[in-house]
């Protein structure tokens, strides 16, 4: 699985679906719904989910509904990975889901309500409920696998734990693979993503796991090949285009990079989807260092498409991303215009418009609203957990070495995660600000041995333009 999409509620979610696939075959759970259509779409859908290809899995979760309203908890994982929906329509059709599923088996009501309960982001609330559910099916690896905390809530230990219990069980190595390498065991994360492959060849996650860690280990070669091998199979894997296009930049190869993200513009299974590529062939554009006016057209298209799907959230960060564009470009008209346009496009100002806001106006010497515009973002952090602690740490760094007292910001930086790019990269420059010529050069150098890109992550991409070019001037 590709970690690179950034919402809780997917994140959670992809935390303990997978549980579902064997339990659905297993003799100790009977589907309650009385149309064949429903069930086998049902059960087509538990497959993908066990391969880890959600968003197919969410068309048959759809079809299931579709030919049996009632069918509660098809209704939840639909919901769960109908990943267009607000916040209330998702709350909406979950609870129908749960109480659909209150007049079918308690095996369906509580695995309905630990999937709401992932999807919600209760992550300790589902983990209860799924282990509730293995007393129930106590030899159903799936349900085992979601109650050790699944995809992305299990620890290292537990994954360990419940491969040695289940050997042949291709998706507990994808946890074992990324939680082996967060943990600093390369190698043993490479030899988990390749077991995995050898027991599910057919599954195109597979194959685009083992080829993303291929890819941060810098195996430019064989993670092309993996990633070519999961464009082939079926169910259609977007996500492995974009794992092409990431090697493509890692490699200086822009023009083709934008290429393999038109493949997988084209293979989106949501318009969600397509506008992410999107924002990820602006990243290319970035991390290239333009031409300025391409990137523009790319900005311009990508809002185009978030207010043609009615996401006025992503169209204000937008906005407030070009706003940076403009301000870097010296054209402070623009950039005055394009932050005022992104605190229009929503009621909620997102916390990310704050924050390119403030760069903007850094950019151009503003310092007065670039203080402004911190002091709001910090506000909005008192009230919202959602706000980056470390961008705020790496703003206000900025902000200081910018103006002359980068003494002053290294502490703060130092406090932040210092794995981060965007921390790293302003620490680089506050040393050196002060003149620290080989210690600005050693976390520069981490940046640029860090092939764990993130395309769509607009400060990512830019901490690494920046670092380059500071490597290429010394």
């Amino acid at each position: 699985m590709r970690p690179r999409v950034t919402l809780i509620v997917i994140a959670v979610t992809l935390a303990t679906l997978p549980s579902l696939a064997r339990a659905q075959s297993d003799t100790t759970l009977k589907l309650t719904t009385s149309k064949p259509t429903a069930a086998a779409e049902f059960r087509a859908g538990v497959k993908d989910y066990e391969n880890v290809s959600f968003e197919s899995a969410n068309s048959h979760f759809k079809a299931a509904i579709d030919a049996d309203p009632k069918f509660g908890l098809a209704r939840v994982l639909y919901a769960s990975t109908a990943f267009g929906l607000d916040q209330k329509d998702l709350e909406s059709e979950l609870s129908r889901g749960v109480a659909d599923a209150a007049h079918a088996t308690n095996k369906e009501l509580i695995l309905a309500s630990a999937y709401r309960e992932a999807a919600l982001g209760h992550s300790g609330a589902a983990v209860a409920l799924f282990r509730t559910a293995t007393q129930l099916m106590p030899n159903d690896r799936l349900v085992a696998f979601a109650a050790a905390g699944g995809v992305f809530s299990a620890t290292l230990p537990a994954a360990r734990d419940l491969v040695a219990r289940y050997p042949d069980y291709a998706v507990g190595y994808n946890s074992l693979a990324y939680l082996s390498w967060n943990e600093g065991d390369k190698a043993g994360a490479l030899a988990a993503a390749k077991r995995q492959v050898e027991l599910n060849p057919t599954a195109p996650n597979a194959h685009d796991t083992y080829g993303e860690l291929l890819q941060w280990s810098g195996d430019f070669p064989h993670a092309v090949e993996e990633y070519q091998k999961a464009t082939t199979l079926t169910p259609k894997f977007p996500e492995a285009y974009a794992g092409l296009a990431e090697a493509s930049v890692l490699q200086g190869q822009y023009d083709q990079a934008r290429n393999f993200l038109n493949q997988a513009i084209a293979n989106s299974w949501t318009p969600q989807q397509k506008l992410n590529y999107m924002r990820q062939i602006i990243g290319t554009y970035v991390l290239q260092g333009g031409p300025p006016d391409a990137l523009t057209r790319q900005f311009e298209a990508s809002i185009a498409e978030a207010k043609a799907q009615h996401d006025k959230r992503t169209t204000a960060v937008l906005y407030s991303q070009l706003a940076t564009v403009q301000a870097n470009a010296g054209n402070a008209n623009a950039a005055h215009q394009s932050i005022a346009l992104a605190k229009a496009a929503s009621a909620d100002v997102p916390w990310n418009v704050h924050f390119y806001a403030a760069m903007a106006h850094g950019l151009m010497r503003h310092w007065a609203p670039a203080g402004q515009e911190l002091a709001a973002l910090k506000s909005q952090a008192d009230d919202d957990a959602s706000v980056s602690r470390d961008f705020l740490a790496a703003l206000e760094g900025y902000q200081l070495t910018q103006q002359g007292k980068p003494a002053d910001a290294l502490p703060i930086l130092m406090a932040a995660d210092t794995t981060n790019v965007l921390v790293m990269n302003r620490i680089a420059e506050a040393h050196a600000a002060l003149g620290h010529a080989a210690e600005a050069a050693e976390w520069n150098g981490r940046i640029n041995a860090n092939y764990a890109l993130n395309l769509g992550d607009f400060t990512n991409v830019n901490s690494r333009r920046r670092a380059r070019l500071a490597t290429a001037t010394r």
